[in-house]
């Protein structure tokens, strides 16, 4: 189960491409798997590169969208569950 104390990375694998919209699209190159996210999945992603950890993610949500933090929390939690269920992102050491 992932929670909010974590921190993961983009697997080694996986490209990014910012798209229009302040989309991002994904491809894990071994699987090619492909993988799109919204505005504010694109801003976990970032995030999840700048090495943060999924609260401090949250918090920047919070700041840049408006958002309670129970908002907040819940997305960057289910968003963060689908990258890793698509192995799109692993724990970082």
């Amino acid at each position: 189960m992932i929670t909010l104390d974590q921190r993961l990375r983009p697997h080694p694998d996986v490209v990014d491409t910012d798209l229009d919209g302040g989309e991002t699209a994904l491809l894990h190159l071994e699987t090619r798997t492909y993988f799109s996210l919204n505005a504010t999945g694109s801003r976990i992603w970032q995030g999840l590169k700048e090495g943060l950890s999924l609260a401090e993610v949250s918090r920047r949500l919070q700041k840049e969208f408006r958002i309670d933090a129970e908002g907040a929390d819940a997305s960057v939690l289910r968003v963060a569950a689908e990258l890793a269920e698509a192995k799109l992102v692993q724990p970082a050491p």
